[in-house]
């Protein structure tokens, strides 16, 4: 969830409006491209592919990575330069990719396809309705920050009954919460592009706003993969 504060709104034009979105969903559009390169790569080589999933410090070691990066763009994005908020996405796609791979390893691609495509397009739908849809959502922003705080809690206590009802209550909860948390972000990042037209770290909230809307693709596509798995 984006939570850049931002200046009160000034009058612009639709077109730069448009041209911020439109940045925004390209930029989030290559680092998934990004990440089913590399995730794809890494499960053709096998060795790579078990190493991955073998050794817990690599693994770690990959989350604490990218969790830095996450940190570094969401808390010094306005410093950083376009061109470092860039590099630093685009790492932190293709370390995504690396940890996904796994997924080769449990579903097939046929499956890994289809869930895409569906995830795309309901986070097309729910993007489109956060873009157009006239009411304030400052307030449910809140609410839903509190539920993605408690559903992770409860998601790594999940881990320890992973066969449970309660695990799979918990993935079709996220995936209203994630479907809700689009809408959100994607009404959020419009006020922003409404807001900072002529910002010097435009680019780099370009690159925020995209992670932003990836992380939100990303868990929606893995909760619902999931959830495929149950239903097949």
């Amino acid at each position: 969830m984006i939570n850049t504060k931002t200046a009160p709104p000034i009058a612009i034009s639709e077109s730069r409006i448009s041209a911020f979105l439109s940045q925004t969903y390209l930029v989030m559009a290559f680092g998934l491209f990004i990440t089913g390169i590399v995730a794809t790569w890494t499960s053709n080589n096998l060795n790579l592919l078990l190493r991955l999933n073998t050794n817990p410090w690599i693994a770690f070691g990959l989350f604490i990575i990218q969790i830095f990066i996450v940190a570094m763009l969401s808390a010094a994005v306005l410093k950083l330069s376009s061109l470092l908020a860039a590099l630093l996405y685009v790492l932190y796609a293709g370390l995504t990719g690396l940890t996904l791979s796994s997924i080769f390893l449990v579903y097939t691609q046929e499956s890994i396809s289809y869930v895409f495509w569906l995830t795309a397009g309901t986070f097309f739908l729910t993007s489109l309705f956060g873009i157009v849809f006239k009411r304030d959502l400052s307030t449910s922003g809140n609410v839903l920050f509190m539920l993605l705080l408690g559903w992770t809690f409860a998601w790594f206590i999940s881990w320890l009954f992973p066969f449970s009802n309660f695990n799979w209550l918990l993935t079709y909860l996220g995936i209203a919460l994630f479907v809700a948390l689009t809408a959100y972000d994607a009404k959020r990042i419009k006020q922003i592009a409404q807001q900072m037209d002529s910002h010097p770290a435009r680019g780099g909230l370009v690159i925020l706003s995209a992670l932003t809307l990836y992380l939100d693709f990303i868990n929606l596509f893995l909760l619902m993969l999931r959830a495929s798995r149950r239903s097949s």
